[in-house]
């Protein structure tokens, strides 16, 4: 059983992080409990609030007790589920968030807030030129703003990997086209994008303008461009925990949780998993 001290401390930490729009803060609580956290922040405000009256010493202090243990079980409980049930599925949320150009924090109602990585789009990296920009254009295009989410996998960090579309434009390809964020052609094949990229580099948009410093990504999908796509003959790689698999050239090919293998895409299919959508497509 969970000591009142330590019952009284995480429900505390949960409350204070709830309340804060900061970076750091969020950062902080996703590293505790994992991405999905809002609805268990939610809960520990809305029972703060109900023993605004005065003390009661022995049975508030049972009370606490029970709440921040089931604070505590609730948070483990979120943090192992993760976000996997929303892969292939699309579903309505706000954008609450702007970590940098191709990370956000979503909400999707009532109370579910989770991170999500932008697929198809590497944005620059902080202290990267253009890091800025990026970051600023990604939240001029849907901070506060009503979007369609479709998960496409989960990384080796607990993000969701998604498609988020704002009034009918794809967030990572207009990312892209307005030369702050390159393909990922390692892990995404999608034409939409290449060609948002061509447009961007031809109207010498942002970091594509001449003279401009260049991102990482740049050089990196050169490289992609040039280099012999590697062909693969050693099957598929399943994730058991979230029914996904993926071919073993994928960035998520190995996680903890990768470690059913199938020799081929029908046997993957008729084990009841599905296809990676950052890598395989359906």
């Amino acid at each position: 059983m969970f000591s009142e001290i330590a019952d009284r401390e995480l429900l505390e930490v949960a409350k204070r992080l709830a309340r804060s729009e900061r970076t750091k803060d969020i950062v902080i609580l996703r590293d505790l409990i994992g991405d999905e956290y809002m609805g268990v922040g939610a809960l520990a405000l809305s029972e703060a609030d109900t023993r605004a009256q005065p003390p009661r010493p022995v049975h508030n202090s049972r009370r606490m007790v029970w709440s921040g243990a089931f604070l505590a079980l609730a948070l483990v409980t979120l943090h192992a589920q993760g976000p996997t049930d929303l892969v292939n599925k699309r579903v309505s949320a706000q954008v609450v968030g702007v970590i940098d150009g191709d990370t956000v924090d979503i909400l999707i109602p009532p109370a579910r807030r989770l991170r999500v990585r932008l697929h198809g789009v590497d944005a620059p990296e902080s202290g990267e030129p253009f890091s800025q920009q990026a970051r600023v254009f990604t939240r001029v295009l849907i901070f506060s703003r009503d979007v369609q989410v479709t998960g496409k996998d989960v990384d080796t960090y607990g993000r969701l990997v998604a498609r988020v579309v704002v009034d009918g434009a794809d967030a990572s390809e207009a990312i892209i086209a307005a030369g702050v964020g390159c393909t990922f052609r390692r892990y995404v094949s999608d034409p939409a994008l290449d060609a948002a990229q061509d447009r961007a580099r031809a109207a010498r948009l942002g970091f594509w303008a001449a003279g401009a410093q260049q991102p990482a990504c740049v050089a990196r999908e050169a490289r992609s461009t040039t280099m012999p796509q590697p062909v693969t003959t050693t099957g598929f790689i399943g994730n058991v925990s979230s029914k996904v698999y993926h071919l073993p050239t994928c960035r998520n090919a190995t996680c903890k949780n990768c470690t059913r293998k199938f020799a081929t895409r029908a046997e993957a299919d008729d084990a009841g998993f599905r296809p990676a959508g950052d890598c395989i497509g359906r």
